[in-house]
């Protein structure tokens, strides 16, 4: 199965720093107390951090993360989203030896018989209005 860069994971101070592709609403991170849980095989929240001007911090929950089922990747679920680092990556990311590791999410998946079946032009605009 395919699949395509849409972010990286960084540490920050001893919590990891989520970067995904199109989240606008804060900072993305994984609590430095939630680290050895999550290499512990725990399921463990991903918080959304809002800093704005004059106001206080606000902190909310945006997902979740989990080691993969093969044990090889760090799964990170944000609203619908699934998106997969290595493991080995997030290790060296830890330890210093690697500044980020690279988030990677599935390829959408085509239903080729339901597309070939729509005409042509299905989705074209057919007024002037």
């Amino acid at each position: 199965m395919p699949f395509k860069p849409c972010g990286k994971i960084q540490k920050v101070h001893d919590a990891l720093q989520v970067q995904a592709d199109g989240w606008t609403l804060g900072t993305l991170v994984i609590a430095a107390a939630d680290v050895p849980k999550l290499l512990n095989g725990h399921a463990v929240d991903v918080q959304f951090v809002q800093e704005r001007p004059g106001r206080e911090v606000f902190v909310g929950r945006a997902g979740t993360a989990r080691i993969s089922r093969s044990g090889r990747a760090v799964n990170v679920r944000i609203e619908s989203r699934l998106m997969s680092a290595p493991l080995a990556a997030v290790r060296k990311v830890l330890s210093g030896q690697q500044i980020a590791a690279r988030l990677s999410s599935p390829a959408p998946i085509i239903d080729a018989d339901r597309e070939q079946a729509k005409s042509i032009d299905h989705d074209l605009v057919r007024s002037f209005a």
